[in-house]
C-alpha cells in the first residue's frame, strides 16, 4: 500500500437505530455505506408527502457510516390514499418510512437495470449494423 492509499476500516455495526420520543422521528446509522445510498434514500424520503424532514450526513470521511434522519408528521392523514395500511391510518413511523423508501429505491434500481439491458441490446445491434456498413 502506498502512502496516498487509505484503507477504510469496516463499520462496527451494519445498522443502528437512534432516537427517543415519538416513533415518527428517528436517526438510522447505516454501516459500510456512503453518500451514494444516503442521498438516494433522502431523495426518495422527501418525495413522500407524509415525511416532514429527511436528511443524511457522513460524520467523517474515515468513518464508513451514513446517518439518515427521518421525521414524519405526528398526526395521521385523513386522506385515504395517504393512510398507512399497516397502522390503520395512524401516523407514519420513521421505520415504516425508511422501509418504504428502501422498497421504492429497489424498484427504481430494477427499472433502470431493465431499461439499461434493453438499451444495451439496441446499441449492440446498431453497432453491428454500422460495422457491416463500414465493411461494404
Amino acid at each position: 500500500m502506498s502512502v496516498n492509499e487509505v484503507k477504510i476500516k469496516r463499520a462496527p455495526t451494519a445498522f443502528e437505530l437512534r432516537g427517543t420520543g415519538p416513533p415518527t422521528s428517528r436517526t438510522f446509522v447505516l454501516g459500510d455505506e456512503d453518500h451514494t445510498l444516503g442521498n438516494a434514500l433522502r431523495h426518495v424520503l422527501i418525495n413522500d408527502a407524509r415525511v416532514d424532514f429527511a436528511g443524511y450526513c457522513v460524520p467523517h470521511p474515515s468513518e464508513p457510516v451514513v446517518h439518515v434522519r427521518v421525521q414524519s408528521a405526528l398526526t395521521g392523514s385523513t386522506k385515504e390514499e395517504d393512510m398507512d395500511v399497516e397502522g390503520g391510518g395512524g401516523p407514519l413511523t420513521a421505520i415504516e418510512a425508511l422501509k418504504e423508501a428502501c422498497a421504492t429505491l429497489g424498484n427504481q434500481c430494477d427499472l433502470v437495470l431493465e431499461q439499461l439491458g434493453e438499451a444495451a441490446n439496441e446499441v449492440k445491434l446498431d453497432r453491428e449494423r454500422m460495422d457491416r456498413m463500414n465493411e461494404e
